[in-house]
């Protein structure tokens, strides 16, 4: 393991680009991965991880020997420096850096599972709560479809490891959603957008064909271009004077029932 003690190293700077640039991220096809358990899960999903950074207080954690047994070049980093990459106030002891690993819109449709669309979803915490509904009920893939980076490190660390096992997809610019849809519905996918009332439950909605679960942005929802584009709306029940859940918790319900329905 190599000592890189210097604030002005490039590895260093490098990596704290990294974290806080997604034109860099986009450009280099890199990103940062946060906290020994999270290097741990990607090295375990076969991701490939070029780098492992640590400081020097930590420098006899198991993760150097988990990253060094993987064949991951390890770097040690003095404490107040690694303090100052990091994206969280309380730095864990240890940053990866990785390829990433997105695949084609095109995989995704192959897999005739069901898909969800996060359509110009643009909050972290909840995009990344969403890829974790979508692996815990056996969701084929995950399109991010505008919106938030996935590679973006809270959605990551909300993930919770989900990112590295769970296909995605990403699309970008300005009709990043018709641009998904286009490639979804000639492979056969039935689009349902979920709306906050008048839509099917999402146990009843159809299986005769593979479904993709298209979901708008947090305090706006979908356009209703969108919705008029799918093939049907989908709801999420609820009582009292509750008007809508919040994406993420809505995403994990209808999900479930997709799942319970049986279009997975």
């Amino acid at each position: 393991m190599t000592a890189e003690l210097a604030g002005r190293n490039q590895r260093v700077q490098r990596m704290r680009r990294l974290v806080r640039d997604r034109d860099l991220r986009r450009s280099e096809h890199r990103y940062v991965v946060e906290g020994p358990m999270l290097v741990h899960q990607a090295i375990r999903a076969g991701l490939r991880v070029e780098q492992l950074l640590v400081p020097v207080s930590a420098a006899g954690h198991e993760i150097v020997e988990i990253a060094e047994a993987a064949g991951v070049p390890c770097g040690l980093v003095d404490d107040r420096v690694f303090d100052g990459i990091s994206s969280t106030r309380s730095a864990q002891p240890a940053l990866a850096e990785l390829a990433d690993h997105d695949v084609g819109i095109d995989a995704l449709a192959a897999t005739g599972g069901t898909l969800l669309v996060l359509a110009g979803v643009a909050d972290p915490g909840n995009a990344g709560a969403l890829v974790r509904s979508a692996e815990a009920f056996g969701t084929a893939g995950v399109v991010f479809a505008g919106g938030v980076d996935p590679y973006n490190p809270k959605v990551v660390r909300s993930a919770a490891g989900s990112t590295f096992r769970v296909p995605f997809a990403v699309v970008t610019g300005d009709g990043a959603v018709a641009t998904t849809l286009g490639e979804l519905v000639p492979a056969g996918y039935a689009c349902w957008a979920m709306v906050t009332s008048g839509g099917l439950p999402p146990e009843e909605v159809p299986t005769v064909a593979p479904v993709a679960l298209v979901l708008g942005n947090e305090p706006r929802g979908l356009p209703s271009e969108v919705v008029g584009a799918c093939d049907g709306r989908l709801s999420i029940p609820t009582v009292g004077a509750l008007e809508s859940l919040n994406v993420a918790a809505a995403g994990a319900v209808a999900l479930y029932g997709l799942r319970r329905g049986g279009s997975s």
